[in-house]
């Protein structure tokens, strides 16, 4: 699950902020998703005096592909897509913030027979992109990626939030490449693939600004259950019980144009699928963004995971956001490139002996993507996407291409 757009908007404001921010600010833009009035997608609800913040995008999703998987013919998805968020702030607190309720809805359904038959995800065999769109789960599932308590104290500088916790909406926040509607598609370009970033679990995260330029934040959450169509609840243990420890560090650089972040993380779970043993996994992510002037953006990401069994081993992916036309202020082109190390070497099994297959599983697969956001109204906006993805990590094809268009209605 990624973070709704309108998170993504809030953090483009606290981008902008001058020096002297005011307290609470920085938790404010990565917690909140009011955006600021000057954004398209502003509007100004009669709710927000009762403390409610609500967001929802609903797309009509086109892909289609080259090769699929190894021998067989490319094919399409035909997809409607749903992402909604709500803040309710259940106890008003002026000075510290209050309590709010944090919920996330997400889902994809299949509007032909061939898409809402096939159950498996358009390109799962690339490192890079799990599938085509960051909040798709299957052609025909629909989830609650989140559903949890947040408590703001001190003067809204620290933050503690617990429940049903999705940590793709807080951590490696990059505010041009976190949005699964309205920006990238290529799931590498969305959140680091190295970074443990579970959603659909039990867990809680702590926040605190150190000042109007620092933050730090520490979460852990289970891993036992990824939402899927077999496991759609955290209560549940799926086949890799166990925890993930996440931090991260983050830095606004001048008067707000640049952020950095600093993402330690440890991980382990109970391999009961493969060999029954616990596994251990820790590494660093890095990301920064920047704002050069008001026509060009751009982000890096990079880490590295030690011991790494079932995630990305590591990554190098960068991005830029051109602002062509300044007639068009809302649109802008998008390109990103990057290289990813797959994991190893879990990642492909012989059917007939029953044991993994190293090789190719652990090769680097580069990807690039170029996409266009085509702002029609403050409501309506058309992204079409490309991608290419050469030597695919965890399959036998030398290349991959993805070709794919998203129309999304936000209110």
């Amino acid at each position: 699950m990624k973070s709704a757009h309108l998170i993504a908007l809030s953090m483009t404001a606290l981008l902008s902020a001058s020096a002297s921010a005011d307290t609470g600010d920085i938790l404010d833009g990565i917690n909140m998703f009011t955006p600021c009035e000057d954004t398209p997608a502003y509007k100004t609800a009669v709710n927000e005096q009762y403390g409610t913040q609500w967001a929802a995008d609903v797309a009509y999703g086109y892909w289609n592909t080259h090769r699929a998987e190894d021998g067989v013919p490319g094919h399409h998805r035909n997809l409607a897509l749903l992402h909604a968020q709500l803040n309710q702030r259940l106890i008003r607190d002026e000075v510290n913030g209050g309590t709010w309720l944090r919920a996330e809805v997400s889902g994809s359904w299949g509007l032909d027979k061939r898409t809402a038959n096939n159950d498996s995800d358009l390109n799962g065999s690339y490192a890079s992109a799990t599938d085509v769109h960051g909040d798709h789960f299957g052609p025909h599932h629909g989830g609650v990626p989140e559903l949890a308590l947040m408590q703001y104290l001190k003067g809204k500088r620290l933050c503690v939030i617990g429940g049903m916790v999705n940590l793709t909406n807080y951590f490696d926040a990059v505010s041009m490449a976190n949005d699964s509607f309205s920006g990238f598609a290529n799931t590498a370009f969305m959140n680091s693939t190295v970074l443990p970033l579970v959603d659909s679990n039990l867990g809680a995260i702590i926040q605190y600004e150190l000042n109007d330029k620092d933050y730090v934040m520490a979460a852990a959450s289970r891993t036992g259950n990824d939402f899927t169509a077999s496991s759609p609840d955290p209560f549940r243990s799926a086949n890799k019980d166990g925890f993930t420890l996440v931090g991260e560090y983050g830095h606004i650089f001048g008067e707000g144009e640049g952020v950095l972040r600093l993402n330690p993380f440890y991980q382990r779970f109970d391999s009961k699928c493969f060999d029954g043993h616990n596994h251990h996994t820790a590494g660093l992510a890095g990301s920064v963004e920047w704002t050069f002037n008001d026509s060009v953006s751009a982000f890096a990401r990079t880490g590295f995971s030690a011991k790494q069994q079932y995630g990305t081993a590591a990554e190098l992916t960068a991005g830029v956001n051109l602002h062509l036309l300044p007639a068009r202020e809302d649109d802008f082109l998008g390109l990103a490139a990057g290289v990813i190390k797959g994991q190893s070497p879990y990642g492909a099994w012989d059917e007939e002996t029953e044991e993994p297959i190293g090789g190719q599983n652990h090769r680097r697969e580069y990807v690039v993507e170029a996409m266009y956001s085509f702002q029609v109204n403050d409501y309506l906006k058309i992204v079409p996407h490309a991608e290419y993805i050469s030597r695919p990590a965890y399959s036998t094809l030398s290349d991959e291409a993805l070709f794919g268009v998203q129309t999304v209605f936000s209110f």
